[in-house]
């Protein structure tokens, strides 16, 4: 009885090795790219947040004076909760969740958070005109969308 299953030639099996470690590298290059792109998403996220914040800053500053600003300020910050379960509900849903740098990212939420309360107390207690809430509108995102910046470029 002979065997009649054909052995690969050292040489055939050496070119069947080097094609399926190519194709398994190319792979491992598409998931890796993959994954870095999924893993970008806190940096989209910090720049809405930056973003809402600025635009949230200029309708509370723009709105109506007088007997309606108690009401349009209540308004800004309901529809503020609704754009935070927004923004908390994506996140959740995020399929990569790694380990970001505190360094980069904790700066950005501090000095927007602290430009905004600082915006709106002297703003709505000064009553300052309404030039004066257009600079800070765009001042107080500018920490976050920095760290943002940075976050994307730390990223691998």
């Amino acid at each position: 009885m002979s065997d009649e299953t054909a052995t690969p030639t050292p040489t055939a099996a050496r070119s069947t090795d080097a094609a399926a470690a190519g194709s398994a590298l190319r792979e491992a290059d598409a998931l890796a790219d993959r994954t870095r792109r999924s893993g970008l998403w806190y940096s989209r996220y910090m720049q809405v947040f930056g973003v809402g914040f600025g635009v949230m800053t200029l309708l509370v500053g723009l709105g109506p004076d007088g007997e309606d600003s108690l009401t349009w300020v209540l308004v800004c910050i309901g529809a503020w909760g609704g754009f935070m379960v927004g923004m908390i509900a994506w996140a959740l849903r995020r399929p990569v969740h790694g380990l970001l740098s505190g360094r980069t990212y904790v700066p950005g939420w501090v000095g927007t958070s602290l430009l905004y309360a600082t915006a709106l107390g002297l703003g709505l207690n000064l009553g300052l005109p309404a030039w004066a809430w257009v600079a800070a509108g765009l001042v107080v995102p500018v920490p976050m969308l920095a760290s943002a910046t940075l976050l994307r470029r730390s990223l691998p």
